[in-house]
């Protein structure tokens, strides 16, 4: 006679066993609390598609130009043009002031 709880096979049946595994994932996550004046200020930040998390990861994102347009999405060369771009326009203004002095 089986013990209790075990399962006695016909004789006839296949002996292949088929084993079911269980697996759980957990996705970790960390809450913040914040004041109401910093919810406000990421409020100003948060574009219609963005959850909080986003805005954060945008606005301490170490690329300056990230979340800028346009920019946010282009290439290293675009970024460096637009930062000649700017040292030119730097020297031109340098070059007017010294003009005027």
């Amino acid at each position: 006679m089986p013990a209790a709880g075990s399962v006695r096979l016909p004789r006839s049946s296949p002996k292949t066993v088929f084993a079911y595994a269980y697996v759980c994932a957990y996705i970790a996550d960390t809450s913040i609390r914040v004041s109401d004046e910093a919810k406000q200020r990421l409020d100003l930040y948060k574009r219609e598609d963005e959850s909080y998390e986003d805005v954060i990861l945008r606005l301490t994102e170490r690329d300056k130009w990230a979340g800028f347009g346009l920019l946010s999405e282009t290439d290293t060369d675009t970024r460096d043009a637009m930062n000649g771009i700017r040292a030119e326009m730097r020297e031109t203004v340098d070059s007017d002031i010294g003009e005027l002095e």
